[in-house]
């Protein structure tokens, strides 16, 4: 669970996004209008993102999530438009959907079923932890990894970190 919450904030691009679309040409209204499909998207799949968790593998879910963010990430940074960047943004926000109640329904469940459902509150907690950890290290890795190898080199490696998030993902009990 750790290793999937670290590899899911893993992002490089995270610190720079808003700046790859600045540099790619967009203006502040049209990447302001990129947040809003973003948030829509997000907030348009939460209820059948539940419904999905009740219904189909939640570890499938949680392989597929990053999966997506990733495929959005990879269109960023290796074709660079307003079109992509919009279509990461769903894809982005599709995979948020997938994730957001299926982890804490399924360390919830697994605890239960242990007989330790009292440990949800502190192994959640340190989750979180460890995400905030990952973007604080993406984002001090994203700097030099810009320098040396552009956006591309950032995007590489935010699909490279979301692709080992599916594989952790892979691992978490059914």
């Amino acid at each position: 669970m750790y290793a999937y919450a670290f590899l899911e904030d893993f992002v490089l691009l995270y610190p720079v996004y808003a700046v790859l679309f600045a540099d790619t040409g967009l203006s502040p209204a049209a990447i302001s209008s990129l947040f809003v499909v973003w948030s829509v998207t997000t907030f348009a799949l939460e209820l059948p993102s539940g419904l999905w968790a009740d219904l189909f593998s939640r570890r499938l879910l949680l392989v597929a999530s990053p999966l997506l963010a990733g495929t959005g990430f990879g269109l960023w940074a290796f074709f660079p438009s307003y079109p992509a960047f919009a279509a990461g943004f769903v894809l982005w926000g599709a995979g948020s959907a997938l994730r957001s109640g299926t982890m804490q329904a399924l360390v919830y469940e697994e605890l239960e079923r242990a007989g330790a459902a009292g440990a949800y509150a502190r192994l959640i907690g340190r989750s979180e932890a460890v995400s905030l950890l990952a973007v604080v290290a993406a984002s001090a890795v994203a700097s030099p990894v810009l320098a040396a190898g552009g956006y591309r080199a950032l995007g590489a490696a935010s699909v490279a970190a979301c692709v080992l998030c599916a594989v952790a993902g892979w691992f978490l009990p059914e």
